[in-house]
């Protein structure tokens, strides 16, 4: 038996203009299916307003089958929304989120600094999207003058060099504010080696997501290579060895899915150039056998240390534990039952997502769940989902995030 699985990188709800794939209802769906009992999903701030944003996201939420949290994704770092964080974080949304690859983060770099400052004298937690805007925004025009718009060269367009600036600024930001920082889907050596010396200096936690733990850069040769776009894109060999390294070591503190599939002609579109590509994929129901299979059946990580990553570490980070994440007297009883000498093939036709393929469609997989139980109800059982939508509840977030462990 292991705890319920906590997401803290989702993208189940809406905005004013967009509908996900996978809402709360689908999306929750493919997570109970995976042994995932809690999301966070993120959510943006609309006409200026934190609370509006927050609001959306409940309304939406009300079709879950899992427990749900938010990180409001900050795009107006107004006074008017700084100071709406203290009464967010005191009712249990302690969850912010900042895109550093946004022209607005540049245009209003100051703004966001203070925001930061905020969200510290709060106690809220401040997930990041760390890439350079200008290194992304120049290598993408000068590829795209060059005639150079095919999937093939859509890592050339975010470097590296992208994700490690923008890591070290982010942890600089953490030292001057005294904010609690989350760097989410880390996807390079160099990147990792930033962490690792910014946990020194700040309170610092790190997520990769599973795209960066088993495929690399040479599937966007492919004919259909833009399946796996995402952002940042995938890499070489030797980082997704330095993933495992890191996530062995404590430097990577969770794994997060960034669910955000779409559909296969959506993502193979004719004549779409690589920055039009919708990024994202479907990971939800994957992540834990997938970790298992390809982590501790492969002796890469231990289940200890898978359920550190997995659940407590999460929980820990987002304010939420000892109700999520744990086996105890007093948690939730989020359990997963948990087979590891099921063998399976992964196939989208198979799985619990509104999306038509996989990113790792007919990998074979050994460790599957067998039964999901959130607070106390069977969800899952033997392949078939056995909750109705709506049965999910809010998780208040508790101010300040503890300090996740280490093996």
């Amino acid at each position: 038996m292991l705890p319920g699985c906590v997401d803290l990188h989702t993208h189940l709800a809406s905005t004013p203009t967009w509908t996900p794939l996978d809402d709360f209802a689908h999306g929750s769906r493919a997570a109970v299916a995976g042994g995932v009992t809690t999301v966070v999903s993120m959510v943006y701030q609309e006409d200026g307003s934190l609370r509006a944003g927050l609001e959306r996201g409940l309304r939406d939420a009300t079709r879950s089958i899992a427990d749900f949290s938010f990180h409001v994704v900050v795009t107006d770092p107004s006074d008017a929304a700084r100071d709406e964080i203290k009464d967010l974080v005191a009712q249990g949304h302690a969850g912010l989120k900042v895109f550093m690859v946004s022209p607005r983060f540049v245009e209003r770099r100051d703004d966001y600094v203070a925001l930061m400052r905020s969200a510290a004298q709060a106690g809220a937690l401040v997930a990041v999207h760390p890439e350079d805007h200008a290194i992304v925004a120049a290598r993408t025009a000068e590829l795209l003058a060059a005639g150079r718009s095919g999937v093939e060269h859509f890592p050339a367009s975010r470097p590296v060099e992208a994700e490690v600036k923008a890591v070290r600024e982010a942890i600089d930001i953490a030292v001057q504010t005294g904010a609690a920082i989350y760097l989410v889907h880390l996807s390079s050596r160099a990147a990792l080696d930033a962490v690792r010396e910014g946990k020194r200096r700040a309170r610092v936690f790190a997520e990769t997501r599973p795209l960066y733990l088993y495929l690399t850069r040479e599937r966007f040769g492919r004919a259909d290579g833009a399946l796996w776009v995402g952002q940042p894109p995938l890499r070489e060999p030797d980082d997704v060895a330095a993933a495992w390294d890191a996530l062995a070591d404590g430097t990577l503190d969770t794994v997060g899915t960034d669910h955000i599939p779409h559909p296969r002609a959506a993502k193979l579109a004719a004549g779409v150039p690589f920055d039009r590509i919708p990024p994202g994929v479907s990971n939800l129901e994957t992540m834990l056998p997938m970790l298992y299979s390809e982590g501790v059946a492969n002796g890469r990580i231990t289940v200890r240390r898978l359920v550190e990553v997995l659940c407590s570490a999460p929980a820990r980070i987002a304010g939420m534990y000892p109700t999520k994440g744990a086996l105890a007297v007093g948690s939730d009883a989020d359990i997963v039952v948990f087979d590891p000498g099921a063998r399976r093939i992964i196939r989208a036709a198979e799985l619990h997502s509104a999306c038509d393929y996989d990113p790792y469609e007919g990998w074979e997989v050994t460790g599957w769940p067998e039964v999901v139980i959130a607070r106390g109800e069977i969800v899952y059982q033997s392949g078939e989902i056995t909750a109705t939508a709506g049965r999910g509840r809010l998780v208040p977030r508790t101010p300040g995030p503890i300090a996740a462990g280490r093996r």
